[in-house]
């Protein structure tokens, strides 16, 4: 039987929630994610959005990405939460901000993107998938994250 997993914005305006497990999570270093996170990484689990019962209203913000493809920003219009991230609107496959889980214990990330702009200070497990930019088939890293090579 698989476990609810919730989460939600920083007041509670907007919640979700899914069937468990919560899917391998990656850490990002990159510098739109420092912005989009105020901190030296941000942390996303690769989903589809379908999976997610949502109650509250999203606000949406759209910018470009560095790689230039149209990225779609849900976040809380009362409280500015990050919720997650989309090349897509409406949303299929997502990225859903791991700090917004209500449990995020225990979430460790399987793999990182952009090493190479890594915060000064901040250690990643050697044993991890660890990319100096991004890699060429996004998607694919993130759909086989945990997975044995």
């Amino acid at each position: 039987m698989n476990e609810i997993v919730t989460g939600g914005c920083q007041c509670g305006a907007i919640r979700y929630r899914f069937a468990g497990p919560v899917p391998p999570a990656y850490a990002c270093h990159c510098g739109e994610c420092k912005k989009q996170s105020a901190s030296a990484f941000s942390m996303s689990i690769p989903m589809d959005y379908s999976t997610l019962s949502v109650t509250g209203e999203t606000s949406l913000y759209e910018s470009t990405a560095y790689s230039g493809i149209t990225k779609y920003n849900y976040f809380c219009g009362k409280c500015g939460t990050r919720l997650w991230h989309s090349s897509d609107n409406p949303p299929e496959g997502i990225t859903l901000k791991v700090g917004t889980l209500d449990n995020s214990a225990g979430i460790e990330p399987l793999g990182h993107l952009w090493v190479s702009k890594k915060q000064k200070g901040i250690d990643v497990d050697p044993a991890s998938d660890q990319q100096s930019t991004q890699p060429a088939d996004l998607l694919h890293w993130r759909a086989n994250l945990g997975s044995k090579k």
